[in-house]
């Protein structure tokens, strides 16, 4: 195939062991995708793998999105794909630079060196390679992150599992495949390093992770800014494409005309909404906790089921639009320069600290639970809650907050504030996190 760049070898360390899987009970919600679809259009299969693994077939072999977490999921997806064709794998693409979604890349380059193929050029946008950087800098909070939002214990990114690529693109690569053009585009969107597959010929998109079928999960609480207005954009230049055949990051092919217009100009609008109506209060002075509570979005629009809550929600994407326009400062001048946490909590403790002011605010907080008024009786328990551990009835309080949290996580659709509420349960009660995962109503969700 020809791509007008040149490759170069490495080495790459095994990577046997199986690397925690995601999945849910809740359909629609998975991470890893257990299906597989032979030509969607003629050549283009769909693997199980991470995500949507797409094989394109072409006349000089495989062009592979994602290799997978490795372990039995990746070499599923090899004997998979040898079922379907004999060609060898020419190139793998990493969709998006996220954890995971090629930890596999070894188990592939082995694989070909086995049957006596070439190692597959492995292709990226450019920034993944600053993003693996950083996510070796920062292992140990990565590994926190992960654990809370993912609720299992997410092990540190091993520097064998970041393969670095070969190849690094700006905005366009097209490989030539023969038979086939396969036009890689650069999507951002949920990542800055985000690649969608463009097939002309067959009017073919793989959307990557800018195109999840719900409402794009901008703002998610651990995570760094997202740009709502850049994947407005990138949703804008993939729908200019006119695709027939639309593949999104997760969930089955889209053949429909309206179903592949929806998926493209619905979340791209409700971003433009959000920010429009997001940046009208801001100029009318109000601050990020008013705004939130004044948003109304139209039902006409964010009702569609392509704009489903699941991932993020609207509070998210009206803070991550804050975000982007302020400082991290919430205009309360005590927190402009705080005390140290310690004194501020001794203080407390001398005012409400007795077993009486400790009793009356936990009845107050348990009559608005049994009112169904769960987050306002969080806010009411962190009275208390804050205070040192010396305090009488510390850790009742404590127990009473955690079963909050889990009371608070059933009232909500998105599953990132579900999974945190109860991680930050489980660690109000001592234990690791994910560690009562098995006993959630729903769990698991797709990787952010």
């Amino acid at each position: 195939m020809t791509h007008a760049m040149t490759t170069k070898t490495a080495n790459f360390p095994s990577n046997s062991q199986q690397q925690p899987v995601i999945t849910s009970r809740k359909p629609g919600m998975v991470l890893i995708n257990r299906a597989t679809h032979r030509d969607i259009v003629p050549g283009v299969h769909l693997l199980p793998g991470q995500g949507n693994s797409v094989a394109l077939e072409t006349a000089k072999g495989v062009v592979l999105f994602d290799a997978g977490p490795g372990g039995g999921l990746t070499a599923n997806m090899i004997a998979t794909l040898q079922t379907i064709t004999p060609k060898p794998v020419s190139h793998i693409v990493y969709s998006h630079g996220h954890l995971g979604y090629n930890y596999g890349v070894g188990d592939w380059c082995r694989s070909m060196a086995e049957r006596g193929f070439a190692r597959p050029v492995l292709v990226a946008h450019r920034r993944v390679r600053a993003r693996y950087a950083r996510y070796q800098e920062a292992e140990g909070l990565q590994q926190l992150l992960n654990s809370l939002q993912f609720r299992m214990n997410v092990p540190k990114p091993k520097p064998e599992w970041l393969v670095m690529p070969d190849i690094g693109f700006e905005d366009r690569l097209v490989i030539d495949g023969g038979d086939r053009t396969i036009e890689l585009l650069a999507a951002p969107s949920e990542t800055d390093d985000v690649v969608a597959a463009w097939l002309p010929s067959e009017r073919f998109l793989y959307g990557s992770a800018a195109v999840i079928r719900s409402l794009p999960n901008v703002g998610t609480p651990l995570r760094t800014l997202r740009d709502p207005m850049r994947w407005a954009s990138t949703l804008d230049r993939l729908h200019a494409l006119r695709p027939k055949v639309l593949l999104a990051e997760f969930g089955g092919p889209l053949f429909e005309p309206q179903d592949v217009e929806d998926a493209l100009v619905l979340p791209a609008a409700g971003l433009r909404w959000l920010r429009q109506e997001t940046v009208r209060l801001m100029n009318e002075g109000l601050g990020v906790e008013d705004i939130v509570a004044r948003i109304r979005p139209p039902a006409a629009l964010f009702d569609h089921p392509f704009m489903r809550p699941v991932y993020g929600c609207v509070d998210y994407i009206v803070r991550d639009i804050w975000r982007s326009e302020n400082g991290w400062w919430d205009r309360n001048p005590t927190t402009l320069h705080p005390a140290p946490r310690l004194q501020v909590e001794a203080d407390l403790q001398s005012l409400l600290g007795s077993a009486a002011d400790v009793q009356h605010v936990v009845a107050r907080a348990q009559a608005l639970a049994e009112g169904g008024q769960i987050q306002k009786a969080l806010h009411v328990i962190d009275l208390v809650a804050q205070l040192p551990e010396d305090t009488p009835m510390h850790s009742q309080v404590m127990d009473f907050k955690a079963d909050l949290l889990d009371r608070r996580a059933l009232q909500l659709s998105s599953v990132v504030s579900r999974n945190l509420y109860r991680s930050m349960a489980e660690q109000l009660r001592g234990l690791p996190h994910g560690s009562t995962r098995d006993n959630d109503p729903t769990h698991g969700m797709t990787m952010a």
